[in-house]
């Protein structure tokens, strides 16, 4: 990872401190990533040794709204990165636009998913299957997405500058989290 001229000027402990927030977050994103993929590979087993999938006389879930939620999500983090970039580059209204925009995309995807969710008719193993999944999903993108909010509150307050800017790089760091483990579900639940 780049340092930023700020990141430079960190004393030695400071710059540790930075270094080991980064690692830990990458620890613990790595180990609930193998959550999902687990759960990935149980969802692949179950539909393997099943006779036929999705059941006889149950509707295939249509992965256009799923699709369409999946794209808005991956532009969110385009968002997410830049108001990282903005504010490492002491920008506050852009770190504020992008911010927001994140959240509203996540926002949209979260509801839009929940709604599939709640939705979906009951047909046993394939609706709770699939219940599972994207609830599994629905409650990290809550909670990550709280945190997100706080940090957005914050930045309206103007806490965040090049100084100090973990909150903001390490919520971003947990909104690619969601994406990547929504793609690992959505790979399973609306591709193979």
């Amino acid at each position: 990872m780049e340092r930023t001229a700020v990141e430079s000027q960190l004393s030695r402990a400071e710059l540790i401190a930075l270094r080991n927030k980064r690692t830990g977050l990458a620890i613990f994103q790595i180990s609930w990533i193998m959550a999902f993929v687990c759960m990935a590979v149980v969802h692949g087993w179950i539909r393997a040794t099943s006779p036929s999938w999705p059941p006889p006389g149950v509707d295939q879930i249509s992965p256009v709204v799923p699709t369409a939620m999946t794209l808005a999500l991956i532009v969110s983090c385009f968002f997410a990165r830049q108001a990282v970039r903005a504010v490492k580059g002491d920008q506050q209204a852009a770190l504020l636009l992008n911010w927001g925009i994140t959240l509203g995309l996540g926002v949209l995807f979260t509801l839009v998913m929940i709604y599939e969710w709640v939705t979906i008719p009951f047909s046993g193993q394939y609706s709770t299957v699939f219940r599972l999944l994207v609830g599994f999903h629905a409650v990290h993108a809550l909670v990550v997405g709280i945190y997100m909010i706080r940090v957005y509150q914050n930045a309206r307050r103007g806490q965040y500058h090049p100084a100090n800017t973990w909150p903001v790089e390490g919520g971003a760091s947990l909104w690619y989290f969601v994406t990547v483990a929504w793609l690992i579900f959505y790979v399973v639940l609306f591709v193979i």
